[in-house]
């Protein structure tokens, strides 16, 4: 059998890695691929990665259904550094005398072997796939080539132009540490995976999750709302929209806690709870009721949001909004102004640090 070795990371495996490897079984005339997650690179020592069984798992439900791909906890069993060298060594000891291996390597990569740990006895015992993205130059390719061949006479290396895939594992941890969808860049089972242990650090997920089963449905639909207006807003005005979703999922997550009380309250628990230490993101939901002297752009665009979400119907509600994206400070000035006298008509008492901002506000206007 012709088996090719690809190995990497795979946090997580994605279509680009899928792809990849069925390409080279056509192209190349393999019949087999092995993905070896990596235990700890050599290179990556310093590097936090997901568990080395959640790798492998998530890589054994990608490629179930294809018959030429295989997987091997080969190096996650030796729990410790992984080279190259000492992981093709032990895979020839298994395989068959009419077995070749094919260690399969981008030619960016390839480049460097000389670095690589015992290069020597890999180019002297190895055949390489080596896969060239569209675009990349091969002049230091074929210049290596010409230095390699002339010391490794039986140097065996076939050369492909691989599929140019704009995927990466990185660009979905992100994805996915910020809620966003990455369904259609990996297979569903992998995703289902991901949702089902809570890898990647998903808050917004777990902040949702918490919130939907924590208060009442109408006060759930209100939340929606906020987030998606806080979203807008922090675009509009050049806020962080990461800050702003978290800070608005978890602003009411406390509300029966009291009209004043429940925003503290949120920012205590999202800090011993759910581990965000973000200063930005705790003031915005502590003050997201009242606003105070000096907020920041992200105090104020939850306060508007919660304000001025879909779902809010009062008196004057349709004119706050015709310039919620005219200018942050306006539209904090008009709205808490409107609070205030509706707050004064019925006899509430209105806190201090509101007619605080409010003036503020009024002598950062004036000026302008």
């Amino acid at each position: 059998m012709k088996i090719g070795i690809l190995g990497g990371s795979f946090d997580p495996v994605h279509y680009g890695h899928l792809i990849l490897a069925d390409q080279l079984i056509q192209e190349a005339g393999l019949d087999k691929v092995v993905f070896i997650p990596a235990y700890v690179s050599p290179f990556k020592t310093d590097s936090t990665q997901t568990s080395a069984e959640d790798r492998y798992e998530m890589l054994k439900l990608a490629i179930a259904d294809n018959p030429q791909f295989d997987a091997s906890d080969i190096e996650i069993k030796k729990e410790g550094p992984s080279y190259t060298i000492d992981t093709l060594n032990a895979l020839k000891a298994q395989a068959g005398p009419d077995d070749e291996i094919y260690f399969i390597m981008g030619q960016d990569t390839f480049l460097e072997i000389k670095k690589w740990h015992k290069s020597d006895e890999l180019l002297r015992n190895y055949s390489f796939i080596i896969g060239k993205r569209p675009g990349e130059s091969t002049k230091e390719m074929f210049a290596l080539f010409k230095e390699l061949f002339a010391v490794y006479k039986g140097l065996k290396v076939e050369f492909f132009d691989i599929p140019e895939m704009d995927i990466s594992s990185t660009t979905l941890r992100n994805k996915l540490k910020l809620g966003k969808s990455v369904r259609y860049f990996l297979p569903d089972p992998v995703l289902d995976y991901i949702y089902e242990h809570n890898l990647y650090g998903l808050l917004i997920p777990k902040l949702r999750a918490f919130v939907e089963a924590n208060v009442k449905p109408t006060r759930f639909e209100h939340t929606k709302g906020v987030v998606d207006t806080a979203r807008k807003l922090a675009v509009r005005y050049n806020v962080d929209p990461y800050k702003a979703e978290v800070a608005a999922w978890f602003h009411d997550a406390y509300r029966s806690a009291g009209n004043l009380e429940h925003g503290p309250l949120a920012a205590e628990k999202i800090q011993t709870d759910f581990g965000v230490t973000d200063p930005d993101i705790i003031a915005a939901i502590k003050n997201h009721t009242t606003g105070h002297r000096g907020m920041s752009d992200l105090e104020k665009v939850i306060y508007v949001a919660d304000s001025l979400e879909p779902g809010r119907d009062f008196p004057g509600v349709e004119d706050l909004r015709k310039i919620m994206y005219v200018d942050l400070d306006t539209i904090m000035y008009e709205l808490m102004v409107h609070t205030r006298d509706y707050v004064i008509s019925i006899g509430a008492h209105f806190a201090p640090e509101s007619d605080l901002a409010i003036e503020e506000l009024r002598g950062r206007l004036n000026k302008e």
